[in-house]
Order: structure tokens, then C-alpha cells, then sequence
């Protein structure tokens, strides 16, 4: 898919409920991720024993933080939640899925809880889309996930 034509084409945007859903199956695959790397650091330090408590603990948590802070630069701007919910998270202007610093900046802010009040405004931007120039939008249907390609047009698949 171009850009030109990407940015010429009508987009749907993605709906808080899916937002807020994503949103919770990402948080739940952050822990999933914690608890996983936490557990493996544990039997690791079975067999070295420069490796501690402490240090699994550390290196779980920033596993964890750093799906919560890049997911959304995995391809075509989707997080595996947002895979899931058939929403992507694109750049603006050119609709190519977010960049890792795009990512970095959009979930950097949503550690504050002010950042999901905007998404109540007519735009339904968070503070962190506005600062990364990003948009979350529809690429299909609950049923099936879709590439940017098939962004619905005028409600036409």
C-alpha cells in the first residue's frame, strides 16, 4: 500500500470500548510477561548463582515496561491486543502503522491518568496520540484482523 493512497483513503476511527479493551489485554500480557521472565530468572539462579531475587524481579518488571511502552511499533502499528480488536495505531498523516519512537511517545504518557481523559473529547486523541501524531483506527471487524489495507471505506468493505 502507498502512502498517498493510505492518506487519501477515509478512516474509521477506533472506538473507546475497543481502546479501553486493548488496552486491557495488553496491561494483561505485560503481567503475563513479568511473571514469565520473573519465573525463568528464578530457575535460572538455581544454577548461577550471580543471578538473584532481586535481579529477576528487575529484569521481569522492565521486560514487562518495555512491551507496555513498544507494543504498539510491533507491525502495522498493532499491539497484540490491538491485533486481537482489529484496531491499529497509525501515524497521522501518512496511516503507516506507528514507528518505535512514535510507540515511546504515545504510551510514555499514558501513565498519567489525565492522558485517557481526552479520549472522551469529539477527536477521541489522547494526550500521548496528540504528542506522537498518531490516530488509533478500525481495520476491520471483530471476526477477523485486517492489514491497513482493508480500512473500511464509507462503511464498504
Amino acid at each position: 500500500m502507498d502512502a498517498n493512497n493510505a492518506a487519501k483513503r477515509p478512516t474509521i476511527l477506533a472506538s473507546i470500548g475497543r481502546r479501553l479493551a486493548a488496552r486491557l489485554i495488553d496491561c494483561a500480557i505485560a503481567a503475563l510477561i513479568f511473571f514469565i521472565v520473573k519465573f525463568c530468572v528464578g530457575v535460572l539462579s538455581a544454577y548461577v548463582p550471580a543471578v538473584t531475587p532481586k535481579a529477576g524481579f528487575l529484569a521481569a518488571f522492565f521486560a514487562a515496561f518495555a512491551y507496555f511502552l513498544l507494543a504498539d511499533a510491533l507491525p502495522n502499528g498493532q499491539s497484540l491486543g490491538k491485533r486481537l480488536l482489529s484496531i491499529a495505531t497509525v501515524d497521522r498523516k501518512t496511516r503507516k502503522g506507528c514507528s518505535i519512537s512514535q510507540s515511546f511517545t504515545r504510551n510514555a504518557g499514558a501513565l498519567v491518568i489525565i492522558d485517557w481523559v481526552w479520549i472522551f473529547m469529539e477527536s477521541r486523541t489522547r494526550l500521548g496520540d496528540m504528542f506522537a501524531k498518531t490516530i488509533v483506527i478500525q481495520t476491520g471487524n471483530l471476526t477477523g484482523v485486517r492489514s491497513l489495507a482493508d480500512i473500511y471505506d464509507n462503511g464498504r468493505g
